[in-house]
């Protein structure tokens, strides 16, 4: 899929959004997990605008109703055509399978040549030839048979058997019948024998048309997804990314569809972010519960999505596309291979590091180096964010420590609760439940560009006090703060 390993895509909701994809047929779903990331802006242009003619197909119901109810009547026969191009030869089932679908695409075709345009890289072809070959009847019907019309000497062979069961049916001598069932024993040989020949010349015929069918396929997959990805884009009114010259990311209201849809559930209020980051690094800080780790993973999702053609869950979404994305977090299923959580935080690192000294890619770090003691860590972030400021790709990171934004080349900080007043509404709850509640609902995720040296929120100290935490070590930490 895109540049990157499977366990970002999982992190960042990727894989779920396309779950939701409602897709009609077995030929889109390799195309998704094999969609490779695009890089150069005409072929990017070209799947946004394919997404664009779709979307008021889609609001017309009647025709999206039909429209995915035919791509559903689509049986998977390649493996039919497969067999086919080798030089096999069919069976009679396969063959009618075969007339049934080229009678279904006779339909697709008719109706995607009804829009009022066409898309890129979609072709239907027209099988008007393996029709006829297997509608010698030339009736409108979708069952097959092998036809005496295919063979004059498997014509003769079935008169033959017929008039013999006729006279079956009315012999009772049981001698003579022993001879007539040895008789219609030897036609029917004859007659799968002559059948067998009809079905060789039927499968190398269509065997020139085996590649064709293929292909067939793969553009029924294409559409199928294209569609899809109309639907999404106009269930959540998504945006038309605009790609950029200038290496950026603008993002304007962007939200994650999974996440916003959890926090509406528990009678939360989603919070969209709006970012403009360039080259070198952006720090982003913010309290505990602040959201920093959702943000990141806005910006990976629609940037993956702008990626791999699809439009963006965002009012507007710029960017420039890069040859790669890493997301560097805590991976907590590293204790399976005997890591510390910060040892396999570095070994990705310096994987991602090398990396970047080749390519230009984006790079998203949450809170790095939180596996370690506070001095180290704070001073091991610093360092790598100078480091990334050398380096033509995009970073952002989120962080906790002190001093680390005065180094990047943006600083953005989560509002938080800078707005809330702590005292006007301690005594207004009492459990511990209450003011989680509480905290979820007055914690504003949204992001506001500050000055580099601007000082990390200190909600966590307002939050212990809130939840009762005992007020004699609130007393000593407020002190410890004025020190600092």
């Amino acid at each position: 899929m895109i540049n990157s390993d499977k366990k970002i895509l999982e992190k960042v909701g990727f894989l779920k959004v396309i779950a939701t994809l409602q897709l009609s047929t077995v030929f889109s779903k390799p195309l998704i997990y094999n969609t490779k990331q695009l890089i150069d802006k005409k072929s990017l242009e070209a799947e946004y605008n394919n997404i664009e003619k779709c979307i008021s197909k889609i609001k017309d119901e009647q025709f999206f109703s039909d429209f995915t109810h035919l791509l559903s009547r689509f049986r998977d026969i390649r493996n039919t055509f497969t067999r086919c191009k080798a030089g096999e030869i069919l069976d009679e089932v396969e063959l009618y399978e075969i007339k049934s679908f080229v009678i279904t695409s006779f339909d697709l075709k008719n109706m995607y040549d009804s829009c009022d345009f066409k898309l890129h890289d979609i072709t239907l072809l027209d099988f008007k030839n393996i029709y006829k070959l297997l509608n010698p009847m030339h009736n409108k019907t979708e069952s097959f048979y092998i036809y005496n019309e295919y063979s004059q000497k498997l014509s003769e062979i079935r008169l033959n058997k017929s008039e013999l069961d006729k006279i079956l049916f009315k012999e009772k001598d049981l001698e003579k019948q022993k001879d007539f069932f040895k008789r219609r024993a030897y036609l029917i040989n004859e007659e799968k024998s002559e059948e067998f020949k009809v079905r060789k010349m039927l499968s190398s015929e269509i065997s020139k048309y085996a590649e064709e069918l293929l292909f067939f396929t793969s553009n029924i997959g294409k559409l199928d997804l294209i569609f899809a990805k109309a639907k999404l884009a106009s269930d959540y009114n998504m945006c038309h990314p605009l790609i950029l010259t200038e290496k950026k990311i603008v993002m304007k209201n962007g939200i994650h569809p999974i996440i916003k849809a959890e926090v509406i559930k528990r009678h939360g209020v989603f919070y969209p972010i709006s970012i403009d980051v360039s080259t070198g690094s952006t720090v982003i800080t913010g309290a505990n519960m602040g959201g920093k780790t959702v943000i990141l993973s806005i910006v990976a999702l629609n940037y993956i999505m702008a990626s791999l053609g699809f439009f963006c869950f965002a009012d507007t979404f710029e960017f420039k596309p890069l040859n790669f994305i890493s997301f560097l977090y805590e991976d907590t299923s590293s204790l399976e291979t005997g890591l510390s959580s910060f040892g396999a935080e570095i070994t990705k690192l310096k994987e991602i590091l090398e990396r970047l000294a080749n390519e230009d890619g984006l790079l998203l770090i949450d809170e790095f180096a939180r596996g370690t003691n506070p001095i180290e860590g704070s001073n091991l972030t610093k360092a790598l964010v100078c480091y990334l400021n050398k380096f033509s790709s995009i970073s952002i990171l989120s962080t906790h420590y002190n001093g680390v934004c005065n180094l990047a080349k943006q600083h953005y900080q989560v509002k938080g609760l800078k707005a809330v007043d702590f005292k006007a509404i301690k005594n207004s709850f009492n459990t511990e439940k209450n003011y989680l509640e509480l905290i979820n609902n007055l914690m504003d995720y949204t992001l506001e560009e500050v000055a580099k040296d601007a000082p990390i929120p200190k909600d966590a100290l307002n939050i212990c006090s809130l939840m009762g935490l005992d007020e004699k070590i609130i007393k000593i930490a407020d002190e410890l703060y004025r020190e600092v």
